[in-house]
């Protein structure tokens, strides 16, 4: 029975790979019919290198401080591993993002990297887990301060809209603790809090600081991103992109698509015109974004090439973190 289902379990994951491929080639495929992709095509290859080479160092101090995040979460429950062990699962982890196309991407691997180690390969799930939720969180908390602003030109209805859902998804974040016990003992998502969640709420300090942190790593991607904005010669106040960066990365966080494609690319059609960016160079800005992004997980795969650490067991990693 159990064969049964992990091969159940393997074959439903097959099939939302190819659901969320669909998903990506659909939207990129309506994008390139509505624009012209040699004018975006050239867009892109009109970017200063110089600014192009600050964006990404920006980028990778941002995943520096990710990984900082991180190691503080997984030492908060137990685990011994120093920034560095951790810096190096993170990167590694950034490598199999960009080269596997599925759930077992930058977040199982490093999981499965921390959890060789006790306490085990549950609590660094967990460390991976929330490492990730909180990341979400605190950029809708930053999208809803940017909507607030006075750079937010989106039409009033969509604002208030998006800020509601963005403040209410960071009060009901912190107030996952109450809201599980509302929930009857067994029902899913409360065992998930419970099991894995609660250890980190119940430290004020380790939540303090991954919130912080966090902070710290979307500031440092809205300046990247305001410097692919100077690379192409674009005049977008800083203001406009601290508000349309966190709103175009939790679209591209949705698990519609493969890493965001599509989705992410149509975000930026829709929402930069607001601020005087005309849509072939939204779509441009997009795709180097993700530019920057594929050259630094390429990073991570010149440490996987370099380390003499053995790749970790995926077995029982399928079924464990393909559930989320």
């Amino acid at each position: 029975m159990n064969a049964q289902l992990v091969k159940l379990e393997t074959a439903g994951g097959y099939w939302k790979t190819l659901l969320r491929w669909g998903v990506s080639l659909g939207l990129l495929g309506l994008l390139f019919t509505r624009f012209d992709f040699s004018t975006i095509l050239r867009v892109c290859l009109r970017a200063t290198p110089g600014f192009f080479a600050g964006a990404l160092l920006l980028y990778l101090l941002s995943q520096v401080v990710s990984a900082l995040r991180w190691c503080r979460l997984a030492r908060g429950v137990g685990f011994s591993a120093g920034y560095a062990e951790c810096l190096e699962f993170y990167t590694i982890g950034m490598f199999f993002g960009l080269v596997v196309p599925s759930t077992l991407g930058s977040d199982a691997a490093r999981a499965l990297y921390l959890g060789e180690s006790p306490p085990g390969r549950a609590a660094a799930f967990s460390s991976v887990l929330f490492d990730r939720l909180i990341g979400l969180v605190m950029l809708a908390a930053v999208a809803a301060v940017a909507l607030l602003g006075p750079h937010a030109d989106l039409p009033v209805a969509l604002e208030l809209v998006v800020v509601g859902i963005c403040l209410s998804l960071t009060a009901a974040w912190f107030s996952i603790p109450l809201l599980a016990r509302l929930l009857p003992p067994e029902q899913r998502w409360r065992r998930l809090v419970e099991e894995e969640l609660l250890p980190f709420f119940r430290d004020p300090a380790l939540l303090g600081s991954a919130a912080m942190l966090s902070l710290c790593v979307h500031l440092l991607q809205i300046l990247s991103q305001w410097m692919l904005t100077w690379s192409l010669g674009l005049d977008v106040p800083f203001g406009f992109v601290a508000m349309y960066h966190p709103l175009v990365a939790l679209a591209a966080a949705l698990p519609l698509t493969i890493g965001g494609f599509g989705l992410r690319e149509a975000a930026y059609a829709a929402l930069l015109p607001y601020g005087g960016v005309n849509p072939d160079d939204a779509i441009a800005l997009g795709l180097l974004w993700w530019a920057v992004a594929a050259i630094g997980a390429l990073g991570g795969g010149l440490v996987y090439g370099l380390s003499s650490r053995p790749m970790p067991s995926l077995r029982g990693a399928a079924g464990r973190y393909g559930s989320r």
